[in-house]
């Protein structure tokens, strides 16, 4: 029979290797990235890139807690954005140089940091807007003072509209409250203008 002290030696032993094989699981997964939340730095929309920093922090495998580095002009953008506004980091399964510029890669990485994609749009908390487009289940775009509601067949649009080129329209009209499909003007003596357009 083993003394029980070398029994207890084989057991630290164990323990030990159990550990450090933990350890070493995690620092792998620490290095592997799928999605995290993040704030828009900067934008160029010539290039349609921006740099962007991750939220939340870093966990080292000895406990020390660090910040994510900013990604920097590498994500792809076919959205208008602005500092600031938050998003969505993907991290993709696999590195990105060929399907950006056709490059072949001299190093393929996997759920790396450097092949990111964000998603803008994302809204945190309530608003007034997202509490509006439930209610009506709607879509709403707010810019500035502009604003369109897409709802129940309907588009309302709040602010100026400026068109350029022809504009087709199957169905009714109406623009501040008077139907242009069936509206009628005052008459007028001859050589006076009419009165303003009326619902009919």
């Amino acid at each position: 029979m083993s003394k029980p002290g070398a029994r207890k030696e084989a057991i630290k032993i164990y323990q030990d290797f159990a550990q450090e094989v933990e350890n070493a699981a995690k620092a792998v997964m620490n290095d592997i990235h799928t999605a995290l939340p993040g704030k828009i730095v900067s934008f160029d929309p010539a290039k349609g890139v921006a740099s962007v920093q991750p939220k939340g922090r870093y966990i080292t495998v000895d406990g020390a807690s660090l910040e994510y580095p900013v990604i920097s002009d590498n994500m792809g953008m076919a959205f208008p954005v602005r500092p600031n506004d938050n998003c969505l980091i993907i991290i993709s399964e696999v590195e990105l140089d060929e399907w950006r510029s056709g490059a072949k890669s001299e190093a393929p990485l996997r759920y790396d940091l450097t092949s990111a994609i964000a998603i803008p749009g994302i809204v945190l908390g309530g608003a007034s807007a997202v509490q509006e487009a439930v209610e009506k289940e709607a879509v709403i775009i707010i810019s500035g003072k502009s604003k369109i509601v897409v709802a129940n067949g309907k588009i309302d649009i709040t602010g100026e509209i400026n068109f350029h080129g022809d504009i087709f329209i199957d169905g009714m009209l109406n623009i501040g409250g008077i139907n242009l499909n069936h509206h009628k003007h005052t008459s007028a003596l001859p050589g006076q203008k009419t009165g303003g357009p009326e619902n009919g």
